[in-house]
């Protein structure tokens, strides 16, 4: 029992973390954030004394476009094949000789010497919920079905990985979540973006509120209705208070460390940098309209500005709940005029403003992007595949072959890696897996694809299971 200037106070040998945990409470208001620092701060110190640590920071900006793109309709077309496969859209050359991509993504196309192209992205799982698992972490799923929810045992996401193994040295979290609502398929939660078996304090910062709004702010950094920044750093006193009061708890190396922790949290609600990396209203306006003025535009320039100040991932996901209503990428029905009117146009626009964006502020070279849906569509327009939902005038689930891009993290654009068939129905030229795109993901980030990591009953296990970096994405130009 602690007693805040009491008669005397009962301490037993090292604090229990119960009762700091209260105290901490009344420091920082029970935040949540100094779980996180403590995690990254552990981590820290295992990459320091395994001789893990990096003198250069690499970041990585994840946009998960959940639905799956269509490989024949974007980045893989097939111009030559019967109408029913090829679809309505046009290729157009890019700047790149030799590369062709849709008609409706004009930017991109003048841009195709920043990103590489993977069109031979290939597993078996049908369904969102595992295949974005298996997307999201390299680990293959159990089983594919519709009901894939969380469990305590699921492989952590990139981003717990490298929080873990790389945290940022910096003032902000290592992983950050942009969703505007929850992801998943049928009311379930989509594993793949959580801590697993890392354990919850792995998990990232979501901010889920619209960053096009005028009033967007960060809960999590924001403070409580009625605290005043004044009333704050008076309750950081009254922690300081207890410490003074209790000399035994101040020299309890344990008790040090979370103290750490808790004046971590409080600088992090309370530093103008930190606080500045969530504010959109410091960007110009003509660089906010050159994104566009929608949610995940607005969340890809956010990306950047938090990967500029230190974040080490940041998964983006353009999806929520799938068909609940909307089904973002996932075009069953209205394949072409969803595409044409509605998500190449948005994406063209933000994808390539981030690319420069990122260049002009010298960032490329240290930050990753992908952006990757959990499989492509089918080959044919109407061939239903996994759930019967496709009509005619829509493309089902396809994972045996699909397209993704990579660029910055010192790759080279301007390339095409693998290759499919006629009709993109399979690869037939350098299968990528999940594992390997996981691989190369940590490979990016000067993470060993061969590193463990321990779960909740300290069992190592590896990052990733078999997978490979593709390490033709650093090659020499031929």
């Amino acid at each position: 029992m602690i007693s805040i200037r009491g008669r005397s106070a009962r301490l037993c040998d090292g604090v229990s973390r119960r009762d700091f945990l209260r105290v901490g409470a009344v420091g920082t208001m029970g935040l949540g954030l100094p779980q996180l620092l403590q995690a990254e701060a552990i981590a820290a110190q295992t990459a320091r004394s395994t001789g893990k640590g990096s003198a250069r920071e690499k970041s990585c900006i994840l946009l998960f476009l959940m639905g799956g793109q269509s490989q024949l309709d974007m980045w893989d077309m097939k111009p030559d094949a019967p109408e029913m496969i090829r679809g309505e859209f046009k290729p157009i050359s890019t700047r790149v000789p030799g590369i062709q991509i849709c008609e409706h993504m004009p930017l991109l196309a003048q841009r195709t010497h920043k990103f590489a192209i993977i069109r031979s992205m290939a597993h078996w799982v049908k369904n969102h919920g595992p295949a974005g698992y298996y997307a999201l972490s390299g680990m293959a799923p159990k089983r594919d079905i519709v009901a894939f929810g969380l469990n305590a045992d699921d492989y952590p996401a990139f981003g717990s990985v490298a929080s873990l193994l790389k945290p940022s040295t910096r003032p902000v979290p290592s992983y950050v979540q942009l969703s505007p609502s929850l992801v998943g398929d049928g009311g379930l939660q989509m594993p793949g973006l959580h801590g697993g078996f890392l354990g919850a304090r792995y998990d990232p910062l979501k901010v889920m509120n619209d960053p096009n709004q005028d009033d967007f702010q960060v809960e999590e950094l924001s403070l409580p209705e009625g605290v005043a920044h004044g009333r704050l750093s008076a309750r950081r006193s009254l922690l300081k208070l207890v410490e003074d009061e209790f000399p035994l708890l101040a020299e309890s190396k344990r008790v040090a460390r979370m103290d750490q922790f808790y004046q971590r949290a409080f600088n992090l609600v309370t530093s103008p940098d930190a606080r500045r990396a969530f504010d959109l209203q410091k960007e110009p306006l003509k660089l906010r309209e050159r994104y566009g003025r929608n949610v995940y535009a607005q969340q890809l320039l956010l990306a950047r500005r938090l990967v500029e100040a230190g974040v080490r991932l940041v998964t983006l996901v353009w999806g929520g709940p799938i068909n609940a209503p909307d089904d973002y990428w996932d075009t069953h029905q209205g394949n072409f005029p969803k595409q044409r009117d509605k998500l190449i146009p948005t994406f063209d626009r933000c994808y390539s403003a981030l690319l420069d964006d990122l260049e002009d502020r010298g960032l490329l070279d240290d930050t990753l992007v992908i952006a990757m849906g959990e499989f492509g569509r089918t080959p044919r327009v109407g061939q239903i595949t996994a759930n019967g939902g496709t009509d005619s005038t829509g493309r089902d689930h396809w994972p045996f072959c699909y397209s993704i891009t990579l660029a910055g993290g010192g790759i080279r654009g301007g390339q095409v890696i693998g290759k499919s068939d006629e009709t993109t129905a399979t690869v037939t030229e350098r299968p990528v897996s999940p594992e390997d795109l996981t691989a190369t993901l940590y490979h990016a980030l000067g993470i060993s694809h061969h590193a463990e990591v321990r779960d909740q009953l300290n069992r190592p296990l590896p990052v990733v299971r078999g997978g490979e970096p593709v390490l033709e994405l650093w090659g020499s130009p031929a």
